[in-house]
């Protein structure tokens, strides 16, 4: 059903904005027909029904946005609402770094998406994958966005009231573009070297483009994890430092740049913590030396990441700890969609709900909303939208929000509901798998890849109940696989897990035919069997390279490609060895002889869960090298 309205009050900016969330919105914008829906300022978000108008106030222009998405309900005599923000800012990140870059239309999507949740700012991560002048090499073949494309996405999110924050690195995780010529100035393969004016050469011309191709006067700008600072080039040239040392030059330095470039900085704060305690970040006792405090400039804030705490102990400790800096406290929590092809929504909000408790008593109300992309950013970008909306309606609720809350928010916000959205979890959501397990696994992921003879990963299933969770998982995701908004997403995770079904044992039916010598269950393997995950495997990858070029610029898939086609011609070649043993052709199958041994080195009873977590497939792929 379409409602004509017609804005009184509105500025052009967000009335540009309105007209773009109307379609979704099942709105329709006439300048004098329709509803009068009337905008005005006003201390605190709310939406009523007057005599013959609608009534929206906001303070905060991402406010009036996220009211817009309660008027269908409030012209179909739903009741008003008026909301009190507990955030003082909330952020989405996105990871534009593993591969999958935003395509325009995608970016644009989710800028509409975050609007009406109510999100007022957004990050795009980008270690290398934007221009740099000066720097050819810089961001090569990743789908690097163009200034004009960060440009086009920046004044899009100003008309829907919010900030696109820039979000770089200037210190670790450069290895893309430090492997490239011209980048003779790092420390280790992946750390810049401090002290060397090329460095900071470098990093002016990234807080450059940054200041040309965003309004945004706030940046992010990285330093996380340099686990190996001061330990290569830098350990050669200028003799042993403590990286505590080397880290606070540097940081001075780049505030300095900052300051000069018309910005206010923020880090990740882990390094000032793994310094102190032994490379580790969460701690459960123990302080920051003052001295280091001291050193920290006060211009800059300090993004205090977290993503797997349970504990609320620990989690109280480390809040503890970031107060007692002179700097503003961001927390950044996680909506988990690095572990694979699929989701973790579930653990997402298990573990937030603890975390915003948290931050609360503690007066912490800048929050940020990771979603990273690790090893491939294989998951849909849209995959974790119902852990960012349970960010948002905390924002704005104050304390917990009852599932039907959510239920409600995601109908109005996307036209799909909570429970539906939550089933993208279900190609992990095993027979035994529960959030309270400390950490996501991602079998869906890691059987996939495992090797059809080596099976690296053969302990970590369970071959009575896998193959038939899997078959679970792709009944309860084609369910929605029609749904116009999102159900190529459910399709590609529904194919995903059709395949698994029958994919995730086959290196356990081979290695105990084998041991039997039991030639004519090989013969049917490798005729009947892996035929079979072949065709399935082809329709998954069919689906997913719909979905990637969907989303995502064409760059990044190729490595999806090499990874599925080589694991395409693993079952190709081991159909051939079992059909030869089984003619006896050959004599021996001498991976299949192998001890079995777990990935982790851990032995599991019988009964126990084995599945694990696990993310980097170079490492389970093969015992070979790559």
């Amino acid at each position: 059903m379409s409602h004509k309205v017609s804005f009184k009050g509105l500025d052009e900016r967000l009335l540009r904005g309105a007209a773009e969330v109307a379609p979704q919105l099942g709105l329709q914008i006439s300048e004098c027909e329709g509803v009068e829906v009337c905008a005005v300022k006003g201390d605190s978000p709310s939406i009523r029904k007057a005599e013959n108008a609608v009534i929206i106030t906001y303070l905060r222009e991402h406010q009036f946005f996220r009211m817009l998405s309660f008027l269908p309900g409030v012209l179909k005599g739903g009741s008003g609402r008026e909301e009190k923000p507990s955030f003082g800012m909330l952020c989405y990140m996105a990871d534009m770094s593993r591969n999958a870059v935003y395509n325009l239309p995608t970016a644009k999507r989710m800028l509409r998406y975050l609007a009406l949740m109510g999100y007022d700012s957004l990050m795009l991560y980008t270690e290398d994958t934007f221009e740099l002048p000066g720097y050819l090499y810089f961001g090569h073949m990743r789908g690097r966005f163009s200034q004009e494309e960060l440009k086009e996405i920046d004044d899009y999110a100003y008309d829907l009231g919010i900030e696109v924050i820039p979000c770089v690195q200037t210190l670790a995780h450069l290895a893309t573009a430090l492997r490239w010529p011209g980048f003779g100035f790092q420390d280790t393969g992946d750390i810049l070297l401090v002290g060397d004016e090329r460095t900071y050469k470098f990093i002016d011309a990234i807080l450059g483009v940054c200041a040309k191709c965003f309004r945004s006067r706030r940046i992010n700008v990285g330093m996380d994890e340099a686990h190996m600072l001061a330990r290569g080039a830098y350990l050669d040239k200028n003799g042993y430092r403590p990286p505590s040392e080397v880290m606070l030059e540097h940081l001075d330095r780049v505030v300095k740049l900052c300051a000069e470039n018309g910005f206010t900085p923020m880090i990740w704060s882990d390094m000032f913590f793994r310094m102190a305690f032994g490379g580790r970040y969460r701690v459960s006792e123990g302080e920051i030396a003052q001295e280091i405090i001291d050193k920290v400039p006060e211009s800059l804030t300090l993004i205090y990441w977290d993503y797997y705490s349970l504990d609320r102990g620990l989690f109280s400790h480390m809040l503890d700890c970031h107060k007692k800096f002179k700097n503003p406290v961001v927390f950044a929590g996680g909506a988990w969609k690095w572990y694979g092809f699929a989701p973790h929504n579930r653990f997402s909000i298990e573990s937030t709900r603890m975390q915003l408790d948290v931050c609360r008593e503690k007066g912490v109300d800048n929050i940020i909303v990771t979603s990273w992309g690790d090893n491939g950013g294989e998951a849909s970008q849209f995959s974790v939208l119902p852990a960012m909306i349970y960010f948002a309606e905390r924002g704005f609720a104050g304390g917990d929000v009852p599932q039907e809350r959510l239920e409600e928010r995601c109908l109005e916000c996307f036209g799909i509901g909570y429970e539906a959205l939550l089933t993208l979890d279900a190609p992990n959501e095993l027979p035994g798998v529960t959030v309270e397990i400390g950490r996501p696994v991602n079998p869906s992921r890691y059987l996939l890849f495992n090797d059809p003879l080596e099976g690296l990963l053969d302990v970590h299933m369970d071959p009575e109940a896998t193959p038939a969770g899997f078959a679970n998982a792709a009944k309860r995701l084609f369910k929605y696989k029609d749904d116009p908004n999102f159900g190529y997403i459910f399709n590609t995770l529904g194919k995903l897990s059709q395949l698994l079904a029958v994919k995730c044992d086959i290196s356990v039916r081979a290695r105990e035919a084998y041991k039997r010598e039991d030639r004519d269950i090989l013969a049917e393997l490798a005729r009947v069997t892996i035929p079979e995950i072949i065709e399935k495997l082809d329709d998954f990858i069919k689906t997913f390279r719909e979905q990637w070029y969907a989303e995502n610029k064409t760059f990044g898939f190729s490595v999806q490609e090499i990874r599925l086609g080589g694991l395409r011609a693993r079952l190709e070649s081991t159909a051939l060895r079992l059909e030869a043993f089984a003619a006896g052709k050959i004599k021996r199958i001498e991976e299949l002889e192998q001890p079995v041994l777990s990935f982790n080195g851990k032995t599991y009873e019988n009964g126990s869960l084995p599945y694990i977590s696990h993310m980097l497939w170079r490492q389970y792929v093969t015992g070979g090298v790559l």
